[in-house]
């Protein structure tokens, strides 16, 4: 008999059942049918017998060992058993215990390493503050963004990246990718969904789904509602920064479109194809409005559907001339009078809350050009320049009056040359300069 067994009964029938079930040939065949070892006692069905045979005996093959440690398998029916010698693909119940007992030795040792890590991470980010009429025109917009997206959640709770799907028509993690890496967005490690962060040689990773991210609060007005409306007194400035986003923006909402008539037509891009799309159309959209690309894109695929089933061609070749036959379309339009067609919204396509943010701040929408769009944001940042540069010129004026006015006008440009070596921007020197000279209501002598 190959297979060795370990009785846990006396009973001479259940020892006897046990060895006919087993016993076989020298050439691994059993001797008997299971059919012909019922009935048996209540047993009468031969699919119930192996599991009665398990009840008197343990079973272990002798044609097979453990990979581990060469020894013994323990089988459970005839169907586990081999008629020739060979290694077991899984290891044997000591070992198994063995390997079930480390496993759970190194979740103990990450479990406390990611404790330890996530302690250090919360109390970091539990203290850290902003200060929110610093922040730049990108995280301003993205933030008012959310805050019409999200309410109470962004004011003074925790969200999930879930929770800003309808950021943007492509969802939010784009957009939340770059709040986070300015530091405006933190993570919060006891909020987050158990089993969310975990270790990966050697380092502290997580899985976005389980995050839950919030808003540090102002340094000086905290978190809520009432902090937040500080935001839509924010001046905006940076030009480059606000064409960046329309354009991280525009591109999303068009590739949104791009996506949903790619499933239409059944194409399937590669993923260096669909990223020369992307740098197509990104460029596109500093001529041309949202709603002109869709039509432009709905062609190109409208294109390549129709030549898919042409002699020589097939659908993986037509989905590959999608790219160029964007660009051609766009070198057309550049060279004639632009693009004739513009696109409506579909019904299930939105344009998602930091859509309707530059709607409300800028005027802008699918269907401003992005000629017009970047000149306006240019007009902004030209304005801004011109407005700091009168300030500063008043503010040398001020400073030179004051100097010149002091009995001792070498002492004033020293003192301001003082400040400036600490680190000190000019403006603010001369701001701080001034002040002092107020509160103090003498000359500098």
């Amino acid at each position: 008999m190959a297979v060795r067994l370990q009785f846990l009964t006396q009973h001479p029938d259940e020892i006897a059942l046990a060895m006919r079930y087993w016993a076989m040939d020298e050439e691994g065949a059993f001797l008997e049918r299971v059919a012909e070892l019922v009935p048996f006692r209540d047993v009468i069905q031969s699919g119930q017998i192996a599991r009665q045979v398990r009840e008197y005996c343990l079973a272990f093959d002798e044609n097979q060992c453990c990979y581990l440690c060469d020894g013994p398998i323990r089988v459970s029916g005839r169907a586990d058993a081999k008629k020739i010698f060979q290694k077991s693909s899984f290891p044997c119940e000591s070992c198994e215990d063995e390997l079930r007992r480390q496993k759970a030795e190194k979740q103990a040792l990450e479990q406390a390493e990611i404790s330890k890590r996530l302690a250090y991470k919360n109390e970091r980010n539990a203290s850290a503050t902003l200060c929110y009429g610093e922040l730049s025109d990108e995280a301003v917009i993205l933030l008012l963004a959310l805050d019409a997206l999200l309410g109470q959640k962004l004011a003074s709770g925790t969200f999930t990246i879930s929770d800003c799907d309808d950021l943007s028509p492509i969802g939010g993690k784009l957009f939340i990718d770059r709040l986070l890496q300015e530091g405006v967005l933190l993570d919060d490690p006891i909020a987050a969904k158990p089993g969310t962060y975990f270790i990966k040689e050697g380092e502290l990773w997580w899985y976005i789904s389980g995050i839950q991210y919030f808003l540090p609060p102002d340094a000086d007005l905290g978190r809520g509602p009432a902090a937040l409306r500080h935001l839509e007194e924010h001046v905006f400035t940076d030009s480059e920064a606000l064409t960046d986003l329309w354009l991280d923006y525009a591109l999303a909402d068009v590739m949104r479109y791009f996506d949903d008539q790619c499933d239409v037509y059944q194409h399937e891009l590669e993923d260096d194809a669909v990223e020369k799309v992307r740098a197509i159309l990104r460029h596109a959209l500093r001529t041309y409005s949202i709603a002109e690309l869709w039509s432009l894109v709905w062609m190109a695929i409208k294109h390549a559907a129709s030549v898919a089933n042409m002699r020589y061609f097939n659908r993986a070749k037509a989905a590959a001339s999608i790219p160029n036959k964007i660009r051609q379309l766009v070198e057309q339009a550049d060279k004639k009078e632009g693009i004739k067609h513009s696109w409506n919204r579909p019904d299930h396509h939105v344009a998602g809350s930091l859509g309707m943010v530059f709607l409300s701040l800028f005027g802008i929408d699918e269907n401003v050009p992005g000629k017009a769009v970047i000149e306006m944001f240019g007009r902004m940042g030209r304005q801004a320049e011109a407005t700091g540069s009168q300030h500063m010129q008043s503010l040398a004026q001020s400073f030179l009056q004051c100097a010149l006015e002091a009995p001792d006008s070498w002492k004033a440009i020293g003192l301001l040359a003082e400040k400036i070596r600490s680190g000190m921007a000019t403006d603010e020197a001369i701001l701080e300069f001034l002040l002092e000279q107020k509160r103090a209501e003498i000359p500098v002598s």
